[in-house]
């Protein structure tokens, strides 16, 4: 009690000695001009010896040590890996499973993973588990509001090692890994300046919804996550293959080899996080905590250098800390119902609401319009991919980049498409996706008889005329790949 007194003795001295200064310091105006800072405010001294207090009594009650000469509890040397026998494995295991609705399994492939892990990516996990108090209670806070299993946590790791700008070489993004489709259908925010897929908040909320639904649907918890790996098409083809089977372990030949070891990496990441000290794993300090962040409300637009350059805050942690503002802009529309937020190290918010408007007003000249969501305009449509078919040409046609349709279909730049297969367009509304007709040159017996021009090619041709592909124009011709088209040949086109 007499501790808590004399704080509150130096609080108040504290507070009384700041006000005497603002009294005596002169009331010059906060700028020059718009590009200069003459003076910036300091916090309230007594609200932030408040926020210092807070801390003290609700963290360092349980403070997190990163002292290796701590945590080693079995004195292990620190270059070594220790390794147990199957037995030993297997019984940890189990206890684990004792404590989670998630059916957590020991076999061989299992086993495999834990080597992998504890073997071969052990820089990575000392991080992980470092950066794990920064985003573990975010996770067990949404998981635990929503009743789902807390061990859901280690997913992320599995997915991105908790990055969240990490992209996906099938373009799925952030730490919880989304396709813009899945995002977008999750009410997700993406566009030009904003990718809440890489928003560690937003992007939970997203996954744990998503992870109610596809429980909801198997009712088990490994097909569940299988078909966050997958999909539900394919998790649903599987048991179909295996007669009807619903047994993780029993269908997982029929899945993605991807999927066959998602399951086991995931129970290996658990598994070594639980028991981090039996395998000589220990975390990295890392930069922020939960304990030391915080978010405040934004109502200007704002870039990421007037923050960093009135608050000496570095442009590199700010982006850290707010990885779903794509380019370093807040962008914020007039009337909007959104609310943005950026998050920024706790000793730095009573900084920035004492100065809001001098962060808002600093280089104020290099602010740009506000942007424009380029998805707004955009409606979905289904493509169903026809012979002669290629991305390109479908790209062309609906008037939308190769990569946007690569990234919204999942398919990698090795991945090729087949006649039938349905792809997802985002196409622009004024844009007309009946594409490439022309004006008939001239029309015998319900044909089109197309004159050939210099450069024409089959696949030129055929993208002119809706429902025609390139194997359509050769089989009415009777020609091949290899036929040479020269200038003033006529060609018959079926009519559309």
């Amino acid at each position: 009690m007499k501790n808590w007194i004399k704080i509150l003795f130096i609080v108040i001295a504290k507070f009384v000695a700041a006000q005497s200064d603002a009294v005596n310091s002169p009331s010059d105006s906060l700028f020059k001009d718009s590009t200069t800072i003459s003076h910036i405010l300091d916090d309230d001294p007594f609200l932030e010896m408040l926020d210092s207090l807070h801390e003290a009594r609700i963290f360092n009650k349980n403070p997190i040590s990163y002292d290796i000469s701590i945590l080693n509890i079995h004195n292990f040397p620190l270059d070594s890996i220790p390794e147990y026998p199957d037995s030993i494995l297997q019984l940890r295991m189990q206890d684990m499973n004792a404590f989670s609705p998630i059916e957590f399994t020991f076999n061989g492939k299992v086993k495999r993973c834990i080597n992998v892990y504890g073997k071969n990516r052990r820089h990575m996990l000392s991080k992980v588990m470092g950066m794990a108090e920064l985003y573990f209670p975010l996770f067990e806070e949404e998981l635990e509001k929503n009743d789902l299993p807390l061990e859901l946590k280690y997913l992320p790791i599995v997915e991105s090692a908790l990055n969240n700008t990490v992209r996906s070489r099938a373009g799925a993004v952030g730490m919880w890994q989304f396709m813009y489709r899945t995002g977008k259908y999750l009410g997700l925010e993406i566009n030009s300046y904003i990718d809440e897929r890489r928003d560690p908040i937003k992007s939970t909320q997203a996954a744990v919804k998503y992870l109610s639904y596809l429980y909801e649907i198997y009712d088990d918890w490994l097909l569940a996550l299988a078909a966050y790996n997958a999909g539900p098409g394919n998790v649903n083809k599987a048991i179909r293959r295996s007669g009807g089977k619903k047994n993780f372990w029993e269908i997982q030949y029929g899945l993605p080899l991807e999927t066959r070891n998602y399951i086991p990496s995931f129970m290996a990441v658990a598994y070594l996080l639980n028991h981090a000290a039996d395998h000589n794993l220990y975390p990295v300090k890392p930069k922020f905590e939960i304990r030391n962040i915080d978010t405040v409300v934004i109502k200007q637009p704002l870039h990421f250098n007037q923050i960093a350059e009135v608050l000496c805050i570095s442009n590199k942690d700010l982006a850290f800390l707010n990885p779903q503002y794509k380019r370093a802009y807040i962008p914020i529309r007039e009337n909007d119902s959104c609310k943005y937020f950026i998050t920024l190290p706790v000793s730095l918010i009573g900084d920035f609401l004492t100065n809001e408007e001098t962060i808002y007003n600093y280089k104020s000249k290099d602010l740009k319009t506000t942007p424009v969501d380029i998805y707004a305009n955009r409606r979905e449509v289904v493509h169903r991919v026809r012979n002669g078919e290629s991305v390109g040409l479908i790209a062309q046609r609906y008037n939308v980049r190769i990569s946007e349709i690569r990234e919204w279909n999942n398919l990698s730049n090795k991945k090729y498409i087949y006649p039938g297969q349905k792809l997802v367009i985002f196409a622009k509304k004024n844009s007309s996706t009946h594409g490439y007709t022309i004006k008939e040159e001239q029309t015998y017996n319900g044909y089109l008889y197309y004159t050939i021009r210099s450069g024409d090619t089959l696949w030129d041709i055929a993208k002119k005329y809706e429902g025609v592909s390139a194997n359509d124009i050769m089989k009415l011709n009777r020609m091949s790949a290899r036929k040479i088209l020269k200038p003033g040949m006529k060609i018959k086109i079926k009519s559309t």
